[in-house]
């Protein structure tokens, strides 16, 4: 992912976490721009880490990246604050366009969920409407 992401000149990594608290902690400290975040993370999960990043660094947008791709999972993660999930097996063709997508204040939802019937109206009702 980092060499993904470094080509994109606009982009600079700043860090990487192990773990779902690290995710947390790091974010305090640093307050982001943007985070990417795993579901399926050691310790607390990428959902649980969503949900503290939003109390320690409300300012951060994030972008879940995951190997999971049911609708059920996609509405949770959304619902947490997130601004983009991206599937892992299309991270290569997508991620950056998401970034791109969330940077311009427009929520982005992998063509895989979207051709599973994921309508944004799935993850109202978490307070931060959906453009």
């Amino acid at each position: 992912m980092c060499s993904l992401l470094s080509s994109d000149p606009l982009l600079s990594v700043i860090c990487e976490a192990a773990d779902g608290e690290q995710a947390v902690q790091q974010a305090e400290e640093l307050h982001p721009d943007m985070i990417l975040l795993d579901i399926s993370l050691p310790g607390i999960s990428g959902i649980e880490a969503a949900k503290r990043i939003r109390r320690v660094s409300p300012n951060s947008q994030i972008i879940f990246l995951s190997q999971h791709d049911s609708l059920q999972m996609v509405k949770d993660a959304l619902r947490t604050g997130g601004h983009g999930y991206v599937a892992k097996i299309d991270a290569g063709s997508e991620l950056l366009k998401a970034i791109r997508s969330v940077r311009e204040g427009t929520r982005f939802v992998s063509q895989r969920i979207l051709s599973q019937g994921w309508r944004m109206e799935m993850c109202e009702g978490n307070g931060r409407g959906v453009p």
